[in-house]
């Protein structure tokens, strides 16, 4: 069987039983198998599309034909990469710039849908298939016929199958899409995160995919707006300012998942994009507390704004020294090192205290109880809350003083 390169990462939300298509070229390398039989190895893949249209079209923001072929690239073998598509197909500059950046080790051609042939394995385009499984399939090429696919007919890609197919793979492309964006949600998400936000972060990603060039630090730079946003309605003062300050909090907090989804479904997760995520995160916690303090005491609520003060200046400091160490560590830049050490104690208490301390239960809890009107209790509890976190997070920092960090990319 044929390997995939190594780094190759999981295809998210395709299931291998869909593969169907792929070539191979007159000219390839011979291996034994197993048995020590010799084996013919595909060194050209063939995806084939039914229509221009459908290699073009945008699968979680990457035209379809970019995203098949990086599957193709994946896989220890193919140098070479075809694309059949009837009708004929000029890739627009946005799939080749796609092209470029996902497959930097393939060459690529467009012709016409090729005859089937008995020593001939094709690739359907729409089918997505993941590397996993043109891995298992590169090694047989003579194992699957172009009659499996529905639009090839007695070994001939008839014009008239693949508008036939055109319709359906369309479809299918639009459920690849909605299923990888569903897969770009965190194992770490937490409660208020995994059942209100992400729907709506999801929702939200998968609108701001369709539009050309979006990128994961556009929505990095749209919380940051959410959050200045937040930080004028509460410096303006009063109550409304204040209720538009906490709804804006919260607002921010779920269009925070945005530019990790759009990283991990277009394969753009980087550190530099993970540290602008953390230190967007650090600034809009910070301008919410210090907003809310100064609204707070400019209605004459001095205890709550004094609170206020006080969470502002442990948040301050616990946020300061995790970010020093994380960069003293050399691992990537995080503000999550002191919840991925308590969840190493896998208990029940655990997990609800990381729960309960996680920024999107914090931030709806502020939005709702400033709501009801209980905005000055709001921030005695929110200070009694800082000062445990700050004080467990003392406590994991010296305890963790001479560890290394998992090297680990999660805008």
């Amino acid at each position: 069987m044929m390997s995939l390169r190594p780094g190759s990462p999981f295809f998210f939300g395709i299931s291998p039983s869909v593969f169907i298509v792929s070539a191979k070229s007159r000219s390839y390398a011979e291996a034994m198998n197993a048995e020590g039989r010799r084996l013919d190895i595909a060194t050209t893949a063939v995806l084939v599309f039914a229509s221009a249209k459908t290699a073009e079209h945008l699968v979680a923001g990457i035209p379809a034909a970019a995203r098949a072929a990086r599957e193709v690239g994946l896989v220890d073998g193919p140098t070479r990469c075809v694309f059949a598509v009837a009708g004929g197909w000029t890739p627009s500059a946005r799939c080749l710039s796609e092209l470029r950046r996902l497959t930097p080790q393939l060459s690529w051609t467009v012709a016409d849908p090729p005859n089937a042939s008995g020593d001939t394995l094709y690739l359907r385009g729409a089918a997505l298939p993941p590397a996993a499984a043109i891995a298992s399939r590169a090694d047989h090429p003579a194992t699957v016929g172009g009659a499996d696919h529905p639009a090839i007919v007695g070994g001939v890609a008839e014009t008239a199958g693949w508008r036939h197919a055109e319709s359906a793979d369309l479809a299918e492309l639009d459920r690849a899409g909605r299923a990888i964006v569903a897969a770009t949600g965190k194992p770490g998400d937490g409660i208020v995160s995994r059942h209100i936000n992400r729907p709506i972060s999801h929702a939200i990603s998968r609108l701001l995919l369709r539009l050309p060039g979006v990128e994961p630090v556009h929505a990095t730079l749209g919380t940051l707006a959410l959050g200045l946003a937040m930080a004028a309605a509460l410096f303006l003062g009063g109550d409304t300012g204040l209720l538009w300050g906490a709804l804006l909090f919260q607002a921010a907090s779920i269009f925070d998942g945005v530019d990790g989804e759009i990283a991990r479904a277009t394969f753009r997760a980087s550190d530099t994009g993970a540290r602008l995520d953390s230190l967007t995160d650090m600034a809009t916690n910070l301008a919410f507390v210090a907003g809310v303090t100064v609204n707070l005491g400019q209605q004459g609520h001095r205890l709550a704004a004094a609170a206020s003060v006080a969470s502002f200046l442990m948040l301050a400091t616990g946020l300061l020294l995790i970010g020093l160490r994380t960069s003293a560590m050399g691992g990537p830049f995080t503000f999550d090192l002191i919840k991925h050490h308590v969840r190493r104690r896998d208990t029940r208490l655990t997990r609800w205290l990381t729960f309960l301390t996680m920024r999107d239960f914090i931030a709806l809890a502020c939005a709702v109880l400033i709501l009801a009107g209980l905005g000055p209790h709001t921030l005695v509890g929110l200070a009694l809350g800082v000062a445990v976190w700050l004080a467990v997070t003392l406590a994991v920092l010296f305890r963790t003083r001479t560890e290394r960090p998992t090297q680990s990319t999660s805008p």
